[in-house]
């Protein structure tokens, strides 16, 4: 069984993982479990509705709000940066699909010698967008993949231009609202969150202690949503049942390029051959894995308040299992 598999997984590393666990196949959920504690200062457990900070996962959401710009036809995927953001370096270059792909060429903020310093301080979308202007080019646009947050925060900002809402907004009126996602929003440091965990990580001796802090706004729309296991599985069901975007360009935004991405996912083949369509995500304290195995019918989502053992780790094991459970 699935659930002896993961705690016979987990037995030896239980003191490194902290989170939730959800696997539904076939439409029905064949396992879900909390794991360790959302607090451990008050002792407070993991449930199933505990929020934790995403990371990249956020970046789902961004793709499949600019696809809903584009199936709107307010955007097109060969427009130019240009168009919604004036003076920026190379912006009659850089397309929508650039961005989308990771391949804008655009240096990656985050990897900047001063992002450690910047993002203890708020920033508001637009001082983000100067700041990456500031940044250095890694490539020609349309060129390489370089895994970008910068891309998807100019991605944010566009919603914003193109929408007039904010980004947390538009996601709350178009994705959350319809899906009933009440449990999901953009992450707000100014803003008390109940039933959301805080971040941990250990030591070389195995301590637990505080994640180092970030101000949220650093993330925006290329990490800085929180959710639920339960919530992120009502956007796999609306993207699944087409409730969100239509199967054209659905099926569009899970076409791989030639370095296994489409717009917001990863996508590869296994070593059993099955599709496998997926984010993992990352946040100081947090990690976070969203698959779904296709030929199996498949989701997994596994959130983690302990940045020690990542989530993909677990979830690729999940994976295993079922490939090898048929």
């Amino acid at each position: 069984m699935l659930k002896s598999y993961i705690h016979s997984f987990l037995n030896t590393r239980e003191e490194e993982f902290s989170g939730n666990i959800l696997v539904v196949r076939q439409g029905k959920t064949i396992y879900k479990e909390s794991f360790g504690k959302a607090n451990y200062e008050w002792d407070i457990p993991n449930t199933t509705i505990t929020k934790f900070r995403i990371g990249s996962v956020t970046k789902i959401f961004t793709a499949i709000a600019i696809l809903m710009l584009i199936e709107e036809k307010k955007l097109r995927l060969h427009d130019t940066l240009d168009a919604f953001i004036p003076n920026f370096p190379k912006g009659n270059q850089i397309t929508i699909k650039h961005l989308l792909t990771h391949t804008s060429g655009m240096g990656n903020i985050t990897t900047q010698p001063d992002f450690l310093l910047r993002s203890y301080q708020l920033q508001s979308p637009d001082d983000l967008i100067n700041w990456i202007i500031s940044c250095s080019f890694e490539s020609k646009p349309g060129k390489e993949f370089n895994y970008s947050n910068s891309g998807y925060i100019v991605l944010g900002k566009i919603i914003e231009v193109i929408s007039g809402l904010s980004y947390a907004e538009f996601l709350k009126q178009k994705i959350f609202q319809p899906l009933s996602m009440i449990n999901t929003g953009l992450d707000c440091n100014e803003i008390i969150q109940k039933q959301k965990a805080s971040g941990y990580q250990l030591n070389a001796n195995n301590n637990l202690y505080h994640a180092s802090f970030i101000h949220m706004s650093n993330a925006y729309s290329a990490g800085g949503l929180f959710s639920t296991v339960e919530d992120l599985y009502l956007l796999d069901q609306g993207i699944k049942n087409n409730s969100l975007l239509p199967s054209n360009i659905t099926s569009q935004m899970f076409t791989s390029d030639r370095l296994g991405y489409g717009y917001g996912w990863n996508i590869i083949k296994t070593e059993k051959n099955n599709t496998l369509i997926f984010h993992h995500g990352g946040i100081n304290g947090f990690t976070s894995s969203y698959l779904r195995l296709i030929e199996k019918n498949a989701t997994i989502i596994v959130f983690s308040n302990m940045s020690t053992l990542l989530t993909s780790t677990i979830a690729n094991e999940i994976v295993t299992y079922i490939e090898s459970s048929d």
